[in-house]
């Protein structure tokens, strides 16, 4: 069975989230279907997102992505732009290192897309459930510290805390495409235009998921809402973030 789906990721200083989203990517009924396209830093996090690679290449093809230019890496949307260039499957969804899902999520994901949204010139997303930041940081490092491990049952955990469901306007968290239909310019942003901030400046705050969204909107029609199955079934494990902190936190999350 070859891979239906890529899913897209930027990750610096997650690598501890990274592990449980991995985890329950290991842990899908068809892990096979999927396909990982991880941009990173080398050597960067605790543990680092190398060894979180080696340890789930077995089980997830991973395709990595080195970046060396910092200044470059900061800007999310240009990473997107090479993960959009690089795909090779039918659909493609930017997302975040910082979630779990049910272990039929991505079945049932590519089965709705290919059923319903075969031809999509749009952007398909979906909510999800986001967990309460104090108990989700311990819950993480009590399964998680500096060493790349698989955390059983990863979403079975993380389902059993607190959770208050977040709707999502097409944000970059979830941003699903058929790459054929929807590689509007075959870019995700400008290159010239990408409005996202540097890190080192104001901190994270990728304004490209909304130029890309408003892009797509143009070209192909608006965006369209997944069943709310896979709101119930995508969890945040939530964390603090820039914008609360007013600069770039390099804490390990």
């Amino acid at each position: 069975m070859s891979s239906k789906l890529t899913i897209s990721l930027q990750c610096h200083n997650f690598q501890r989230r990274l592990c449980w989203m991995l985890s329950s990517l290991a842990q899908q009924k068809f892990p096979e279907l999927i396909t990982l396209s991880i941009a990173y830093i080398p050597g960067n996090g605790r543990p680092t997102t190398e060894q979180l690679c080696d340890l789930f290449s077995n089980t997830i093809h991973i395709r990595r992505t080195e970046f060396t230019d910092y200044h470059v890496f900061q800007r999310r949307g240009l990473i997107r732009n090479d993960h959009l260039r690089e795909c090779q499957t039918d659909w493609l969804m930017f997302g975040d290192c910082d979630m779990v899902y049910h272990p039929e999520y991505f079945l049932r994901l590519i089965e709705e897309l290919e059923t319903n949204h075969k031809e999509a010139r749009y952007i398909t997303s979906s909510g999800r459930m986001s967990n309460p930041k104090d108990e989700t940081e311990a819950m993480i490092t009590k399964y998680v510290t500096d060493s790349a491990v698989q955390v059983l049952g990863a979403f079975s955990i993380a389902d059993q805390l607190p959770k208050r469901e977040m709707h999502n306007c097409g944000a970059g968290f979830c941003q699903i495409i058929n790459t054929q239909f929807c590689a509007h310019d075959g870019y995700y942003v400008d290159p010239m235009t990408c409005r996202d901030w540097d890190w080192e400046k104001r901190g994270s705050n990728p304004k490209s998921d909304m130029q890309f969204r408003r892009r797509v909107s143009v070209n192909g029609g608006a965006r369209r809402s997944l069943p709310h199955w896979f709101t119930e079934t995508a969890i945040h494990l939530n964390h603090d973030r820039d914008p609360e902190a007013g600069k770039h936190l390099e804490t390990q999350r």
